[in-house]
Order: C-alpha cells, then sequence, then structure tokens
C-alpha cells in the first residue's frame, strides 16, 4: 500500500513534532488503511527496533520503509531518542528528557547481532503452575559471549521468590553443555525458548550463569524446576534495564495501543551513581 503525496508528508511532520514536543497526547484513528500503515510505521515493534533508533542506525527499519515511500530522512538522533520515551500514560519533569538526551549521545545500545555488552538486563515476568495455582516469578537474564565472539542468553538472576533455598543443589553444575544454550536472538519471540529450557531437566545448569547460584534465590528457584514442583507456563510481560547511559538507569517495557506512541518505549528512567547502579544490580538479581 502506497501514501499518499500529502500522508508521506504529514507522516514526516508527525515524526518531528512527536519526537520534540514536552508532552504527546494519545492519537487513536479511524480504521483505513492509510491510518493503519502510519501506526505500524511508527510503533516500535521490537527492541531491536528501539536500538536502531536509539542508535540512530543508517540500516534501520524505518530508514527502509521512507526509503521505499520515497521519503527523505531528515530526523536527527536526538529527535528519535526523545521519541523513545512513554508520553501516554507517563508524565516527565521539566527538562529530564533533554538532560538524559545529552549523555545518551555518546552511547551505543547494543545492535542487531552485537549482544556484547553487559550492562543490560532482560526480566521476564513468567507464569508458573505451582500446587494448583499459579505464581509469577520475574526471571533476569543477561547476554554472555566467548571468546569466539558467539552469544546467548544465560538466566542470572531470579526475584521475590516463594521457595527456601537453604537446600542444596540436586545435581552436580554443568555449566556449558554443546547445543544447549538460549539463542541471542530469544528476545525477539518474547522468549518462548524458556518452554524447553525449563523442561531440559538434564541439562538445566547450562543455562544459567555461574553465579546465578551464589545469589539467595537459587537454589530454592532451582531445585523447584529440577524437582517438578512448579511448572513453566508461559512469559507474561518482558522488562528491560539499560544502565550504560552515565548518571541513568532506565527501563522499557511494551505498550499495545493504537497511537504513535507505541510499542517498545523507555517507561522509567532515573539519575544513578555507580553505586547506585551497584546497588540495582544486587537488586535486580536477588544477591540481597
Amino acid at each position: 500500500m502506497h501514501c499518499s503525496i500529502y500522508l508521506r508528508g504529514l507522516l514526516l511532520t508527525c515524526i518531528c513534532l512527536y519526537g520534540i514536543t514536552n508532552h504527546l497526547h494519545s492519537q487513536v484513528f479511524e480504521n483505513d488503511a492509510g491510518q493503519r500503515e502510519k501506526l505500524f510505521i511508527y510503533k516500535v515493534k521490537q527492541i531491536d527496533e528501539f536500538f536502531e533508533r536509539f542508535n540512530n542506525d543508517t540500516g534501520s527499519f524505518i530508514r527502509r520503509l521512507y526509503k521505499q515511500r520515497g521519503i527523505k530522512f531528515k530526523i536527527d538522533r536526538p529527535t528519535l531518542i526523545r521519541s523513545l520515551f512513554n508520553y501516554v500514560t507517563q508524565s516527565w519533569p521539566n527538562g529530564a528528557i533533554d538532560s538524559f538526551v545529552k549523555k545518551a549521545l555518546i552511547v551505543q545500545m547494543p545492535s542487531s547481532g552485537d549482544y556484547y555488552g553487559e550492562d543490560w538486563f532482560a526480566e521476564a515476568i513468567c507464569r508458573f503452575e505451582y500446587n494448583s495455582s499459579t505464581i509469577d516469578v520475574p526471571v533476569i537474564l543477561r547476554t554472555n559471549t566467548d571468546r569466539n565472539k558467539r552469544s546467548k542468553w544465560i538466566i542470572t538472576g531470579v526475584k521475590q521468590t516463594i521457595f527456601k533455598s537453604s537446600a542444596p543443589l540436586s545435581i552436580t553444575m554443568r555449566t556449558s553443555v554443546p547445543g544447549k544454550f538460549i539463542s541471542p536472538v530469544s528476545h525477539c519471540n518474547d522468549f518462548i525458548e524458556l518452554v524447553n529450557v525449563f523442561e531440559d531437566k538434564q541439562n538445566l545448569s547450562a543455562y544459567f550463569d555461574q553465579s546465578f547460584f551464589q545469589k539467595n534465590n537459587a537454589t530454592g528457584f532451582y531445585n523447584a524446576i529440577l524437582k517438578n514442583q512448579i511448572k513453566f507456563l508461559h512469559v507474561k510481560e518482558i522488562r528491560y534495564h539499560f544502565l550504560q547511559v552515565n548518571n541513568y538507569i532506565f527501563t522499557v517495557q511494551h505498550f499495545e495501543r493504537n497511537s504513535l506512541n507505541a510499542g517498545w518505549l523507555i517507561n522509567n528512567l532515573t539519575t544513578a551513581s555507580a553505586a547506585d547502579k551497584q546497588h540495582f544490580r544486587k537488586e535486580l538479581l536477588g544477591a540481597q
């Protein structure tokens, strides 16, 4: 489907205004083809697309869409970063976003196929069946890269588990098993791969970070999976936490709505010293 000349101009105008305004009201559109396409273009559909826009990647999905429609891409990186905030259900203090953008411009988010940084975490809110009811357990994953630059996701922490950690681990640890790993692109399908991970009892430890087992909630959660005391059902929700930007921690969540301001967006932004970031890591990973 092709946009009319009017719509093409409107698309460019919308994103420029959308990125630089201090407040963006939710915009709901009628259900016609052009309006649906406009929503599709601006929605941040994947966390990788969030990275592309944050970095102003020259090969980004939104740039390719502009090129296909013959629209010149004139949006600068500060505008793109501002457009990645949730404006519909979140309010931001005056100047907070501008201050963040100044720091963010010297940082590159993990790019497609390059997940070597360790200053970001995925928090997967996992739903389990337990004693004929359901419970939600936040499982924390991070990326890991070996000496050959091969990346994978590993489970590195668990928060607020109800399981006691006093019992010793039930098996000898096997931290690396050929062919047993969580794919480096597993986040693209919302970690659906965890279904197989938690069923693979024989190789279960291979999917976990070695440091996981030194954390407070580790053995209780691990043994509950190993002994079939809990059964993984699905991932309910995912949040991504980023610590790369100097003096800041920010969290990205997904917002499904009929708005230009939709998809994976920054929903929490806090100023943080190096000590604050260390405390945040410990709390996130269940290490305290």
